[in-house]
This record gives structure tokens, C-alpha cells and sequence, in this order.
């Protein structure tokens, strides 16, 4: 169960419009979803999407035209810089929930790859060529998205109920971290050889070989981390 949020409605209606925006759901100059749609999805006023919107064309990301609706703004906010500002801003939390992560997810996908049963390891299948898809049309928010399930539907795998309920609380620090790390082309590249590798150790119910390589796989995000973090220092040293 999530805990009680107190961040004011319009600003949580406003974020998640902002998500879709940077996680390359809705491209630059395409038309958003229109009240309506937004209200029921959400469960808010169309007051609130209003208002939603009006703060995110203040911020330059939205561009409301009238009689036609609202739309991402042809040119927004250096979403690059934004990632690696975001990044630095949260590395400390970041770093704590992928040292979790590689303290459960090894022993997930050896327990998957062991004791999982045939129709887990399909749908996780079915996950992952989805996932492959979407690096193909380099699509950042289905790529998360896909990233999130796959990696969830092995701690499912498990059918240990402890693991599932400690994954439910680290799935809510690691979404926008995904929804950022995806708008790095080479992060995508760096996670297809490492999800291949996961899948195939699984299917063919190699224990150890699906622990290793999930070890390996969350060594390699926290490089990228790192890396991206670096990267920006280096290239900024007065900031």
C-alpha cells in the first residue's frame, strides 16, 4: 500500500503530464491527451488538468492552442541537461535503492530460473521482446516501462511474497530514474545485451547463470550512473 501523499493535487497532476513529456511518450509538437481523457485517467477536475497545464506552459514545456487543445511545445527545456541535473541532484538516493536492487534481484532470478513456472517465464518472454521492440524504435518511455515490468515480473517469478512487496516500494524510487536513464541512447544500448543474457539463462533454468548475470546487468547500471554523472562534470568543471 502506497503511503499518503500530501503534494498538492494540481502538482501531481502536473508532474505526471511533465513524465509523459520527458519520458518520450508525447514528442515535441505532438497534441497531449485532451481533458477529458486526462480527468479519467487520473480522477481530477478538469479545473485541475487546466491548471496542470497552464504551469507547464509557464515552465515552456506545454503550448495550449486555442479551439485545439494542448501540446508539447515544439522546443522545451534541454531535457539532456534536465537528465543529468536530475541525476546528480538524486545520485545518493539512487545509488541506495541499486545497491537493494543487487542484493534481491540476483537471488530473484536464480529463484525464477529454478523454481519459476513455465507460464512466468513466458510472460517474461513476452516482456522482454516487447522491451526489444521499443530499443528498436528507441522509444524512452515504452523502454522504461517494458524495463520495470521485466525486471518486476522476475521478483514475481519468485513466488516469494517478501521480495514482491519490498520490489512494489524500490518500483516507486526507481521510475523516474528509468524515465531519465533512457533518454541516454548509449544507456539503451547498454541494456540489451544484459536483458538478452537474463532472459536466455532463465529459459534454460541455469540458476547460477541467471544470478551472475543480473549481478553483472546492475554492476553495469551503476557505471552508467556514474559515468553520466562524470561525463557532466567533466564537461561543465566551472558549474
Amino acid at each position: 500500500m502506497e503511503p499518503v501523499r500530501r503534494v498538492p493535487i494540481v502538482q501531481q497532476v502536473e508532474n505526471r503530464i511533465l513524465d509523459l513529456i520527458e519520458g518520450g511518450i508525447y514528442k515535441p509538437g505532438e497534441k497531449l491527451p485532451v481533458e477529458k481523457e486526462l480527468c479519467q485517467q487520473m480522477s481530477v477536475g478538469r479545473g485541475t488538468v487546466r491548471e496542470a497545464f497552464r504551469l507547464l506552459q509557464a515552465r515552456g514545456y506545454v503550448e495550449i492552442k486555442p479551439g485545439r487543445g494542448a501540446f508539447v511545445a515544439e522546443r522545451i527545456p534541454d531535457l539532456n541537461g534536465g537528465v543529468v541535473e536530475w541525476l546528480i541532484q538524486n545520485e545518493s538516493t539512487l545509488q541506495d535503492a541499486i545497491e537493494i536492487r543487487h542484493d534481491l534481484e540476483p537471488l530473484a532470478a536464480r529463484r525464477m530460473a529454478e523454481k519459476g513456472s513455465d507460464e512466468a517465464i513466458q510472460r517474461l518472454k513476452t516482456l522482454h521482446t516487447r522491451m526489444m521492440e521499443a530499443v528498436q524504435l528507441q522509444d524512452a518511455g515504452q523502454i522504461a516501462q517494458m524495463d520495470e515490468d521485466f525486471h518486476s515480473a522476475i521478483l514475481e517469478g519468485t513466488g516469494n511474497q517478501l521480495l514482491i512487496a519490498i520490489n512494489q516500494q524500490i518500483i516507486q524510487g526507481m521510475k523516474m530514474f528509468r524515465s531519465k536513464t533512457f533518454q541516454v541512447p548509449q544507456n539503451i544500448l547498454n541494456v540489451v545485451q544484459p536483458h538478452e543474457k537474463i532472459m536466455q539463462t532463465i529459459q534454460g533454468r541455469d540458476g547460477n547463470g541467471a544470478e551472475a548475470a543480473m549481478r553483472a546487468h546492475l554492476d553495469k547500471v551503476q557505471e552508467d550512473l556514474r559515468e553520466n554523472i562524470a561525463r557532466s562534470v567533466d564537461e561543465n568543471p566551472s558549474e
